[in-house]
């Protein structure tokens, strides 16, 4: 009997240390209103990875999870403007050191916000559903991680649909430039 409940004991143990090992990785979310429509619906699940930035920064198109002081419950919104960069939002539409940002994600044109620099350690963090989000800058503290997959429901199942101004660039300059494919 004091075997059994040794073997229970050390099996429950195990389960609680490998829980928190991947909590401590990964966060489940609810998506929770519509200001990431079209991307991203009010009820869908999503994990987020909490290890995304342990050795790199956020970057703009990155979908993130983020506290805001006095805010309940977590919020998901996209990194638009990056620390020491000039931000300005016309119409919903988001220019970067007067250069207007293509994103081809958004819905709805009803965000303005006054040209202002992002300060250091900070990021500019707009909702897809231009029509329903805020636009916030938050503190690089107060991103809890960048969202990675989606699971519920199941028809939304995949990859986060985060977007990289970088792989655009790289697939732009492959078309443009044939050499760059031999040179990758």
């Amino acid at each position: 009997m004091r075997k059994v409940a040794r073997e229970i004991l050390i099996t429950a143990l195990l389960a609680l240390v490998i829980f928190l090992a991947i909590r401590s990785v990964v966060h489940n979310f609810e998506v929770s209103g519509n200001s990431m429509v079209p991307n991203l619906q009010n009820g869908q699940f999503v994990i987020v990875s909490k290890a995304a930035y342990w050795f790199s920064d956020p970057e703009r198109g990155d979908i993130v999870v983020f506290h805001r002081p006095g805010f309940g419950h977590g919020i998901i919104h996209r990194i638009v403007g990056l620390p020491g960069e000039k931000v300005e939002i016309r119409n919903g539409e988001v220019y970067v050191n007067d250069r207007k940002l293509p994103e081809p994600y958004i819905q709805g044109s009803h965000i303005n916000r006054s040209a202002e620099i992002v300060p250091q350690n900070k990021y500019l963090i707009v909702g897809d559903n231009r029509y329903a989000a805020s636009a916030d800058i938050v503190a690089r503290d107060d991103i809890v991680g960048k969202a990675w997959l989606s699971y519920w429901p199941l028809s939304e199942w995949g990859r986060a649909p985060n977007y990289s101004w970088k792989s655009v660039a790289m697939a732009n300059a492959t078309t443009l430039n044939p050499l760059a494919l031999l040179l990758r």
